[in-house]
């Protein structure tokens, strides 16, 4: 696999710096030199489908002699324009060589990336509703409170009410923006009452709960530390765990901090510093451990107990692991980590990219003990996503895609065994956390702008949906005019399934990233989430981050 990101690394080096050799020397009078150039069309390849090459020579004399090689074939055309179908994925070296008229040469190189064939359209997915935000939406899910109404967010630092049926019932401001370009990722977690907790801000960002009317029941500004530091909290893709009586959460960076407090009034209980602080979700298993996931710091964990105490013990209190030596993680990859159950004991899944490659990996949430590390050998360096739990314990992790390789999609690992046991490839990226359904279906979209529903067979996955969100959004009149600048749909977020099987999904306009919106969807093979430790992001659709 390293291997082929070398050779695919040059030849995008070389796409990008190109050459344009001349060996004809100086041409006489004031004649211009030859130069060559070449287009391709379209920009985007795939395997079985042609392409055009179209020369762009310039000076010399002519006539031209023309030469394309494709890789090490020279091709029998020798037109200013050829199209070529390439019959497999990778990376290939077109060059174009110019001969003119009085001996002048030019050449002209360029890697062109092809990807695997398209996957073709199936299946039906019907629009219940869509409602507009007005920026852009990148990790943060969509949350779906008990009454059946739908809550967002994006990064114009607005939270979005949405009744069950559509309507927008109120906007209100997340945050007071302190800092220029500070930007929401948080993902709303809902109480029981309707409380919405909501992490927002990039770079001075705040927690704050608000009711169900939109009026502000608090706002957390307890960030200090006990050191004197109080940082300006980075709540980079926070989602909110939620106890009987407390609620968990962190902030990132250098002064990062991890934090335990009151859910009625804000109130602050305990705290602890650990390197990285925490990023995207905390997550509480059912014999009382806090667990969250620091970036390059590894994954972490400690006793609620102990942190509603107050917390602020030395840090041999907690476990860690994934910080150090070829193990430690190789970036701030800020997925959604999962609980599950191992031999009838609660562990923690997670994918990160260390010093070795991209895993898929299990560990014991009482104290951190390694279950598996799974290699996923055919991704790339992961960078978002997530991991959720089918209900035969497997981790379905999201997966990164590299051009003109296979891969991207979903892998399915058998934790107590460390083994991949299932696959599916889209040749998309996909950036969030998977979600499966009663039926063992795993739905999630991808920043191409699909949604994908797909089923394990054996030691791979069938493939039951895919349709392009911005189609399926165009192609309902309610929405035509609304939604007439949408482009191409990236869908960063993650799919959440609601007790009645309804799915939502959050997605932003790729052309000008300047709104998104949330999508109310319907599949006739979805009732509702599997009944499995962790079927979706936070946990449920309130995203309340507790294992049942």
């Amino acid at each position: 696999m390293k291997k082929c990101i070398t050779i695919l690394a040059a030849a995008l080096t070389l796409m990008l710096c190109g050459c344009n050799k001349n060996t004809s020397g100086e041409q006489s009078g004031s004649q211009e030199a030859l130069s060559a150039n070449f287009t391709v069309t379209p920009e985007t390849v795939y395997a079985g489908e042609a392409v055009s090459f179209a020369a762009e020579i310039k000076g010399g004399a002519a006539p031209y002699t023309i030469k394309w090689t494709i890789g090490s074939a020279v091709q029998a055309k020798t037109e200013t324009t050829i199209t070529f179908t390439f019959p497999k994925n990778g990376s290939f070296i077109v060059t174009l060589d110019v001969t003119d008229a009085k001996g002048a040469t030019a050449q002209k190189k360029k890697a062109v990336v092809v990807n695997s064939p398209k996957v073709e359209e199936v299946g039906a997915l019907t629009l219940n509703w869509v409602g507009k935000m007005n920026g852009y939406n990148s990790k943060s899910a969509a949350a779906v409170a008990n009454d059946g109404s739908v809550y967002s967010t994006c990064r114009d630092n607005k939270l979005y009410k949405w009744s069950s049926t559509g309507e927008s019932v109120w906007v209100k401001d997340s945050y007071k923006v302190v800092t220029d370009g500070s930007v929401s990722y948080g993902t709303p977690s809902v109480d029981t009452d309707g409380t919405i907790f909501i992490g927002t801000g990039s770079k001075d960002g705040t927690l704050r709960a608000f009711n169900p009317d939109g009026s502000v029941k608090w706002t957390f500004s307890q960030w200090y530390r006990s050191d004197g530091q109080t940082p300006a909290p980075t709540c980079q893709g926070t989602i909110v765990a939620i106890d009987n009586n407390n609620i968990y959460f962190g902030c990132t960076g250098q002064n990062g901090i991890v934090l335990s407090a009151d859910k009625a009034t804000g109130a602050r209980k305990g705290f602890l510093a650990p390197a990285g602080g925490a990023r995207s979700g905390i997550a509480l298993t059912r014999n009382g451990m806090v667990t969250w996931y620091g970036g390059k710091y590894g994954i972490f964990g400690m006793t609620q107990a102990t942190l509603d105490a107050g917390g602020n013990d030395p840090l041999s209190k907690t476990w860690q692991q994934f910080g150090s030596g070829d193990e430690q993680a190789a970036n701030s990859y800020e997925g959604q980590i999962a609980l599950l159950t191992i031999a009838g004991e609660p562990c923690v899944g997670g994918i990160v990219t260390d010093t070795k490659g991209t895993k898929v990996y299990a560990v014991k949430a009482s104290d951190g003990t390694i279950i598996s590390q799974t290699y996923i050998d055919d991704t790339d360096s992961q960078d978002q996503g997530g991991v959720v739990v089918d209900k035969s314990g497997n981790l379905v992790a999201s997966l990164n895609f590299s051009l003109g390789m296979d891969n991207g999609g979903i892998a399915i690992v058998n934790p107590a065994e460390g083994k991949v046991v299932a696959r599916y490839r889209t040749q998309e990226k996909v950036s969030g956390s998977p979600a499966i359904d009663k039926a063992g279906n795993i739905h999630f979209g991808t920043e191409s702008g699909y949604y994908y529903i797909v089923k394990q067979s054996g030691d791979k996955c069938d493939l039951v949906l895919k349709r392009n969100l911005s189609d399926v959004i165009l192609a309902d009149d309610r929405y035509k005019t609304t939604f007439a600048d949408l482009g191409v749909s990236k869908i960063w977020s993650s799919p959440v399934i609601g007790d009645d099987g309804k799915m939502y999904i959050c997605f932003t306009d790729n052309s000008t990233r300047a709104f998104g919106g949330v999508a109310c969807l319907s599949f006739e093979g979805c009732q509702g989430p599997a009944d499995s430790d962790w079927p979706m992001i936070g946990h449920d659709r309130r995203h309340t981050g507790k294992q049942n």
